[in-house]
């Protein structure tokens, strides 16, 4: 196996565990916002009073499932763009903003996050910081914890779609990335052709 194969390899295994990793936390966190979500709702009818901490716990839900879907979003080209441009592009165009994009924009701020979200986590944990929700529980840095690994995520994407649009411009990948859905199919195909 070739170095090119090799990182073709890398790029399409590092897709698949982000898509894993992504949705099993989306999942999760979905399920449990709606469980907390129901049971504030069904409080403020019943006894007509609101409840701050569960508020607290959906917010920190919320923003869970919000970070870890970002790597996700990224891969499946589902996130917003402003670009009036790109669609009137080339594909080796597109492929080549989108990795000197990735480059000099997306890693570079993904990797400043994580190294100061892992540092704010890190501080909840030693500080033993407690969020109001979880009567004095000392978890701050579980939500907090959410920052770092959202960018981590975030950042393995951006690694991949850097991979495959290099790939794409040396002639070894059939399609620039992101391509959402039609580069799921294509790594399908591929895993059920070998």
């Amino acid at each position: 196996m070739g170095a090119l194969a090799g990182l073709a390899t890398l790029g399409r295994g590092v897709d698949r565990w982000v898509t894993r990793i992504t949705l099993a936390c989306a999942w999760f966190n979905l399920l449990c916002l709606i469980a907390v979500t129901a049971t504030d709702v069904t409080i403020r009818q019943i006894a007509h009073v609101g409840s701050d901490k569960l508020k607290e716990i959906e917010s920190s839900l919320f923003l869970a499932l919000v970070m870890t879907s970002l790597g996700y979003t990224y891969l499946r080209d589902g996130h917003v763009r402003i670009d009036i441009f790109r669609e009137k592009m080339s594909a080796r165009t597109r492929a080549l903003v989108e990795l000197m994009g990735c480059l000099t924009i997306l890693l570079p701020i993904c990797a400043i996050l994580i190294y100061h979200g892992a540092d704010s986590a890190l501080t909840a944990f030693l500080g033993g910081e407690t969020p109001e929700a979880f009567s004095g529980l000392p978890i701050q840095w579980v939500v907090k914890s959410m920052v770092p690994i959202g960018y981590l995520l975030l950042f393995l994407s951006g690694t991949c779609v850097m991979t495959r649009n290099f790939l794409f411009l040396i002639g070894k990948e059939p399609a620039p990335a992101p391509q959402g859905e039609l580069f799921a199919q294509h790594i399908h195909k591929g895993a059920s052709d070998s």
